[in-house]
């Protein structure tokens, strides 16, 4: 007879009259379970890069379940499947009550950084989780404040972890070896400023590995690679400011299942001996952000030959692009072919000889990465802050996003961006084309959002502009994106159909407009 909802519940808790009304208790088990996994995305809860937003809303959606019915409320209470994820910075009490409901499940233990200092007490559930070792599947620990608590859990050994994740005390924890216990089921590790023991058997087991932080000489990096090389599917390494190289380095490490590569650099020297010991498949991913402003023009030339060299060149014919954003006072030049990508952050300058030691020092990458199709995305408090586009090659600039957050004139912006640089020559027919920047532009958008923008200059400016390159068989602009709030004078309706007659297509976004996502994008490529 197949088991049904109602069934699930023991007897002295079931409310028969209840359950009878609805049809949920005459569904087969498996099939609430499922649905319910599906809702809550219980497969989830055991990557080892879930969200912790996935974690913690968890918890607030089996409570909206339990409140739909009685029935439901006393099918979630008494499967334990529903119940294992274990927030460690929750009310002890609550928690307490979840490890219980657990049983013997399997228990995802977590604990995320928080914004103001807090001070944590686990003396209830501390001896639970312990006692309940032989379930701990995953140790989620974000905050340095739960270092000592993640040790006292898997010191004692944790037969089927199969995550860690935990941050030490950066200074007075450095020295300490937390991870030579018995864990042999570990595929994914992730840390900051120390890394495992080089004589840790579970190293080889490793599929995930993910070291920040790491600085000084690391004689022990080398032989930890080598161990987890044949199984290893992702690695991930932060060089810290004062990363000394590696030594012991002797045979090239092969990687064969690598799929995906991130090395993030902050360190003034490069981190050549590394690169060229790790050898990944062509196939695999990889990118490489470079945080420290590195002189060196030859290192560039080295970061590409392990990113991209050449034979992979010539199977991978996609074309590269950059994407370069400036704000906060750098300027972040983002370089993308195929599966790999160059991320490389550049001091924001004004100083012509400056911008001139930066296309010196970006030249490699222009030649190695050819046809490239540059994006860039510029966030400027004045009119001069468009010079950073000098730091490029401009004759592959194919779409500019500007967005100002204050400006007086934007036909100003737009002229000095695109337009003639001497204001006096607009309209003339036989401008001289060196005049006009950025010739290979096709896409164009100005984030005008809280901003009073004359938009009939900037419609001016762009005709232009367009007309010229129609006249001398130059690159046309195809498309202009405009987002604002409120337009004075001149319609967009009206903007739009002038530069129709050009043959530009226009596009309006209201707010919040360009900026704002441009901003979260610029965001999201920094972090």
């Amino acid at each position: 007879m197949t088991e049904t909802a109602i069934t699930r519940i023991p007897d002295d808790k079931r409310h028969s009259q209840e359950s009878g009304k609805l049809r949920f208790g005459q569904l087969a088990a498996d099939i609430v379970h499922s649905i319910f996994r599906l809702v809550l995305q219980l497969d989830r809860i055991h990557d080892y890069d879930v969200p912790f937003e996935v974690l913690r809303e968890l918890r607030k959606q089996v409570f909206r379940l339990r409140c739909v019915s009685t029935p439901w409320n006393e099918f979630i209470l008494f499967s334990p499947q529903y119940w294992c994820v274990i927030d460690v910075q929750a009310p002890q009490a609550t928690m307490v009550k979840t490890i219980e409901r657990a049983q013997t499940a399997p228990l995802c233990v977590y604990g995320t950084r928080l914004d103001w200092t807090a001070v944590y007490y686990f003396d209830q559930i501390q001896p639970m989780l312990m006692a309940r070792r032989n379930q701990i599947r995953t140790v989620r620990l974000n905050d340095p404040a739960l270092y000592r608590f993640g040790l006292s859990l898997i010191r004692p050994g944790l037969p089927i972890l199969k995550t860690l994740a935990v941050v030490p005390h950066f200074d007075k924890h450095r020295s300490e070896q937390p991870l030579t216990y018995d864990m042999p089921e570990l595929c994914h590790l992730s840390s900051s400023s120390w890394r495992p023991p080089p004589g840790a058997v579970w190293i080889r087991s490793l599929k995930t590995l993910v070291l920040r932080r790491l600085e000084g000489s690391d004689s022990d990096l080398y032989g930890i690679l080598n161990q987890c090389a044949h199984g290893l599917r992702k690695l991930s390494l932060e060089l810290g400011s004062s990363w000394r190289g590696l030594p012991n380095a002797r045979s090239a490490i092969v990687m064969p299942l690598m799929e995906e590569f991130r090395l993030d650099i902050r360190c003034s020297n490069a981190p050549v001996e590394l690169l060229r010991k790790i050898l990944i498949p062509q196939s695999a991913g990889g990118i490489i952000r470079v945080s420290g402003f590195l002189e060196d023009v030859t290192i560039f030339q080295s970061l590409l030959d392990f990113l991209v060299p050449a034979e992979r060149s010539a199977v991978n014919r996609e074309s590269a692009i950059v994407e370069t954003s400036a704000e906060d006072l750098l300027i972040w030049a983002k370089y993308t072919n195929g599966n790999r990508t160059l991320l490389i952050e550049i001091p924001y300058t004004t100083q012509e000889a400056d911008y001139e030691v930066i296309r010196q020092i970006l030249q490699p990458v222009h030649l190695r990465l050819r046809n490239l199709a540059i994006s860039a995305t510029i966030f400027i408090n004045e009119v001069s802050d468009v010079n950073v586009l000098r730091v490029l090659h401009t004759s592959n600039v194919q779409s500019l996003t500007v967005a100002p957050f204050y400006l007086p004139d934007m036909a100003d912006l737009v002229t000095a961006t695109i337009g003639l640089h001497d204001s006096n020559h607009l309209g003339e027919a036989d401008a001289a084309a060196g005049d006009w920047p950025l010739q290979s532009l096709r896409y164009f958008a100005i984030d005008c959002d809280n901003l009073d923008v004359d938009i009939s200059g900037v419609v001016r400016v762009i005709t232009t502009r367009q007309e010229y390159m129609q006249a001398h068989g130059g690159v046309c602009l195809e498309e202009v994106v405009i987002s604002h709030r409120d337009l004075p004078g001149m319609a967009f309706s009206d903007a739009a159909e002038k530069l129709g007659v050009v043959g530009i297509i226009a596009r309006e976004e209201q707010s919040p407009g360009l900026r704002f996502t441009n901003f979260e994008f610029s965001r999201h490529i920094v972090t």
